[in-house]
C-alpha cells in the first residue's frame, strides 16, 4: 500500500508503516508543506487499523532533519499569528501530540538538529547510525530554545540537555554519547539502520495492537503524573484492556529472533 504526500514517502506493509522525510536537498527540514503532510498523515494513521507500527526515517543525505526550513519557515505565506494566538509546529509534527498511540520507531542518520527533536521526543524507540550527530542551533541564531529541550526532559539528564542548548552548534552529541545518555537505544552502521528499524517494527507489529497501544499510552501519560496516581491509572488501563477481545496478528507477521542488546 502506498500513499502520496508532497514531502513524505509513505508505504504500508504487513502492519508496518514506513514514513520517509523526503526533502534531502533541504536537509530534510520541515516547511509548511511538510506540516500539512504530517497533519494529514497522523489523522489517517489514527483511524487505520491496518497500521500497527510506524517507522520514521529520512531520505539519504547529510541529515535526518535540521528542524524548520530557515528560508521558508513553517507557516503559510503571510500567516503571522497575534501574540496570544501563537502555536507550535510540534502540534502537527509530533505523533503523541496527535494522539497516536501506535508505536513509533525513529531511525536517525546524519544531523538531527533543533526541530528534529519533535520526532525524537515523542518516539517510543530511537535508534541511530554511527554517523548521527545531535545538536540544538537556536542560540547560534539568537533564538530562545525551549520546546524541544523541555520535551527531552525525563528522557535524558538535565545537564546533557542544558549543555546541548547552551553550546548550540559548537558541540555536537555523537552517536556513542547519544547511546550513553539514553537519547537513543541502539547504534548501527548506516547500512544496517533501515533494516534494523524495520525488523524491530515487524516484531512489535506481530503483537496484540490493543495491548501494545494501551501499554504505550499508559507509559506516556504516566510521565507527567505523581507515582501513586500513575500506578492507579495503570490498573485502569489493564481493566479496560480485559474488556476488549484480543486481536490476533496476521499469520504473515512474525517476531524477530531474541537478541541481546
Amino acid at each position: 500500500m502506498t500513499m502520496a504526500y508532497e514531502t513524505l514517502l509513505v508505504s504500508l506493509d504487513d502492519g508496518v508503516m514506513t514514513v520517509t522525510l523526503n526533502r534531502p536537498e533541504k536537509a530534510n527540514s520541515f516547511n509548511h508543506a511538510m506540516i500539512k503532510d504530517f497533519h494529514a498523515l497522523w489523522n489517517s494513521v489514527r483511524e487505520d487499523d491496518a497500521v500497527r507500527v510506524i517507522v520514521l526515517r529520512a531520505a539519504p543525505g547529510k541529515a535526518f532533519c535540521t528542524g524548520v526550513d530557515v528560508r521558508e519557515g513553517w507557516r503559510a505565506a503571510g500567516a503571522e499569528p497575534g501574540p496570544f494566538d501563537y502555536d507550535d509546529p510540534g502540534d502537527w509534527l509530533g505523533p503523541k501530540a496527535n494522539r497516536i498511540w501506535k508505536p513509533v520507531i525513529v531511525a536517525v542518520h546524519g544531523m538531527a538538529a533543533g526541530g528534529a527533536f519533535y520526532f525524537i521526543n515523542e518516539a517510543d524507540i530511537v535508534i541511530c547510525s554511527e554517523d548521527a550527530t545531535f545538536f540544538d542551533p537556536h542560540l547560534k541564531l539568537g533564538k530562545l530554545s525551549s520546546v524541544e529541550p523541555i520535551g527531552a526532559l525525563g528522557h535524558i539528564p538535565y545537564q546533557e540537555i542544558s549543555r546541548m542548548v547552551l553550546l548550540a552548534d559548537e558541540e555536537r552529541i555523537s552517536a556513542a554519547t547519544a547511546l550513553r545518555i539514553s537519547l537513543v537505544t541502539e547504534v548501527t552502521s548506516l547500512d544496517d539502520l533501515w533494516p534494523r528499524a524495520d525488523a524491530l517494527a515487524r516484531s512489535i507489529a506481530a503483537r496484540s495492537p490493543v495491548a501494545v497501544q494501551g501499554s504505550i499510552r499508559a507509559l506516556w501519560e504516566a510521565q507527567s503524573l505523581p507515582r501513586e496516581q500513575a500506578i492507579r491509572g495503570a490498573v485502569r488501563y489493564i481493566q479496560v484492556s480485559k474488556s476488549v477481545a484480543p486481536v490476533v496478528a496476521p499469520k504473515s507477521l512474525k517476531t524477530v529472533p531474541f537478541t541481546l542488546r
